[in-house]
């Protein structure tokens, strides 16, 4: 996969982490599987850039922000 996919994965770990969320909570609030959230997360696959919208919401940040790469 992709450098972006790394960082995109890495963000949606970290934002859900910080909501103290699990990843089937996660996934309900969006309306996808548990085990698509964990794709994402261990960048096997990309969430569809239909859900970006919905996924700045639940994580209360800007669309840029799940794609900016940060250093811990």
């Amino acid at each position: 996969m992709s450098n972006i996919n790394l960082v995109l994965g890495e963000n949606i770990r970290r934002f859900r982490k910080k909501m103290k969320m699990t990843q089937e909570e996660l996934a309900d609030k969006i309306g996808v599987s548990f085990q698509a959230v964990s794709k994402w997360e261990n960048a096997q696959s990309a969430p569809d850039i239909s859900l970006l919208p919905l996924l700045a919401e639940v994580f209360n940040c800007r669309i840029d922000d799940l794609f900016l790469h940060t250093v811990r």
